[in-house]
């Protein structure tokens, strides 16, 4: 069977274009914006080779569409020309940084090391997560 006669249930995650925050390398959870326009050429990029009839993402094979409520996830789905119905919810929005929200790696690091923190090891995000978390998924 070919992959386009497939039944099998996929689950496909898109990750949405570039904001400024990223292009900078700061961390951008649940602050909320917008693509650039070079995100936005990515995404229309990613569209035009994955979304339509017979493609990887054919639009009358999808049942449904969750997605962050976030703007740049929100515009990434418009931009995907996925015009079926979605649902909207914080369970997939991304994750919160707490403090660190907005920074970057090496401020992080000296934010850290001015609260005596990481004397033993340099900081992680993996394992030591992130301060001023106050939500269930908190690492601190």
């Amino acid at each position: 069977m070919s992959d386009k006669d497939a039944l099998t249930p996929r689950v496909f995650l898109i990750r949405h274009g570039e904001t400024e925050w990223a292009k900078s390398g700061r961390y951008t959870g649940t602050t909320d914006i917008e693509l650039t326009p070079a995100g936005e050429a990515q995404v229309s990029s990613t569209a035009s080779t994955l979304v339509g009839t017979g493609k990887l993402l054919d639009p009358a094979r999808l049942t449904h569409i969750f997605v962050s409520p976030r703007k740049r996830a929100k515009k990434t789905l418009k931009l995907l020309m996925l015009s079926h119905p979605s649902t909207s919810t914080e369970d997939l929005a991304e994750w919160d940084y707490g403090d660190y929200e907005g920074l970057k790696a090496g401020e992080i690091r000296q934010l850290r090391e001015k609260r005596g923190l990481d004397r033993e090891r340099k900081w992680d995000i993996w394992r030591d997560g992130c301060e001023g978390l106050c939500n269930k998924f908190a690492s601190v």
